[in-house]
């Protein structure tokens, strides 16, 4: 074993640890993102997709980054190979870097991103009910978790549902006429139960969510500010940590072992923790 101290020690075993679970997490998003997909085969849902980023390539992508990141980490700690680390460790910083520029961007413009997503999410509602466009229903599934969590309705409100500008599939199909009788998402509805969601309600009586997701979003991340903050500090500290754990292995390993070790191929002998 070419790391030989107790910090080098509980930094190697710390690194081999969390890169584990991290990788069985890629893993484990990986091999659903692609199971979604073959289950209308891959070609035609890959590479045939229409105008919209799915939730499965979402998915593998996340689950491809982690798998990379973790497998450099676990075979350059678990083999002590130096080239493996410091490919490892720069993979983590760009990360980091980019983590920390993304949350300056998303504060310093918050207006504009708000409009992107407003506008991605236009697209996707124009998709919504459309089988031919969402042939796995995972837009359709995606909005209506969306509306039940937010217990929302469209976007600005219930009314987007019927207007072709924000749900062109739907509007279409439910009112054409462009009227206020049409028929909302089952999701729109208090009552999960309920056959059909109605536009128009009996005065006095609520069958639907009065609100629309934009608004009720907003007022979830406003009242859960400081969790998000904490979320986002906390997981930023732990990169840092486990990116000094992989400095601490590597410095060890480089300071025991010349290049020449390197070139002869003696790293990469496998050794116990």
């Amino acid at each position: 074993m070419r790391v030989t101290s107790c910090a080098g020690k509980c930094s190697k075993v710390i690194l081999l640890l969390v890169n584990i679970i991290i990788f069985l997490v890629g893993g484990g998003l990986l091999g659903l993102g692609i199971y979604y997909h073959l289950d209308e085969g891959l070609y035609d849902t890959v590479f045939k997709w229409k105008e919209v980023v799915t939730v499965p390539v979402i998915m593998m992508f996340i689950g491809s980054l982690f798998l990379t990141i973790s497998f450099f980490a676990i075979v350059g700690a678990l083999c002590e190979v130096v080239i493996m680390l410091k490919i490892y460790m720069s993979i983590v910083a760009i990360v980091l870097v980019f983590e920390v520029i993304l949350m300056g961007v998303c504060v310093a413009m918050r207006g504009d991103v708000e409009k992107r997503a407003v506008l991605v999410i236009h697209n996707l509602m124009d998709h919504y009910g459309d089988k031919n466009a969402d042939e796995l229903n995972i837009i359709t599934k995606t909005i209506d978790e969306t509306q039940v969590w937010l217990t929302c309705c469209g976007l600005a409100g219930p009314s987007d549902w019927g207007n072709e500008v924000y749900a062109k599939y739907w509007a279409a199909l439910y009112n054409p006429d462009n009227t206020t009788t049409f028929i909302l998402p089952g999701s729109c509805c208090t009552d999960r139960a309920a056959d059909t969601c109605p536009y128009t309600t009996t005065e006095g009586q609520t069958v639907h969510y009065t609100a629309g997701c934009t608004g009720q979003f907003n007022q979830f991340v406003e009242n859960n500010v400081t969790y998000i903050t904490v979320g986002g500090i906390v997981l930023i500290l732990l990169q840092v940590f486990i990116l000094i754990s992989a400095l601490k292995v590597r410095f060890e390993l480089s300071s025991k072992y010349d290049c020449d070790d390197y070139a002869g191929g003696n790293n990469m002998e496998i050794t116990s923790l």
